[in-house]
């Protein structure tokens, strides 16, 4: 398994990805969990995903929720047709990815935990809301990596 955050700290909320990955990091995960630093993903989240039986990607989402809430994503809901364009804040957003993942057959099953950001602006640190939703985000990942 491999969870891959997804992210630029220097915008604010959107780092929420990377922020994820480093507070696993540093708590310890289960041997065969690979964690990982996707930055701003684009397409060379095909690469980090190649190979895995499982991947959980962690992003900030724009989806039109409160800020700090957290969704969960898997299967039909991240077909390309279903997935909101906005998907991603990043280039190559993640629809693109996907799509292009599963043209190429290259794509393991995915589980996808987005966070509504509440600001993606030039600056060092979360929001005060998406921080709050750091260690209940923790919490839903650690239950899928014992899943």
């Amino acid at each position: 398994m491999r969870i891959i955050g997804i992210g630029n700290p220097l915008m604010g909320d959107d780092g929420i990805g990377i922020a994820a990955v480093a507070a696993l990091e540093k708590e310890g995960v289960p041997e065969g969990v690979d964690i990982i630093d996707g930055g701003t993903g684009g397409l060379t989240l095909l690469t980090l995903m190649e190979g895995a039986k499982r991947v959980i990607l962690v992003d900030a989402v724009e989806a039109g929720c409160p800020p700090g809430t957290i969704l969960r994503l898997a299967g039909e809901e991240l077909e390309p047709e279903t997935a909101a364009s906005s998907l991603s804040l990043h280039s190559g957003g993640l629809p693109e990815v996907l799509a292009l993942g599963r043209a190429l057959g290259t794509l393991p099953p995915l589980i996808l935990f987005a966070v509504q950001p509440d600001s993606v602006e030039v600056r060092l640190g979360l929001s005060e809301s998406v921080a709050a939703a750091l260690p209940p985000l923790l919490a839903l990942i650690r239950e899928e990596i014992k899943a």
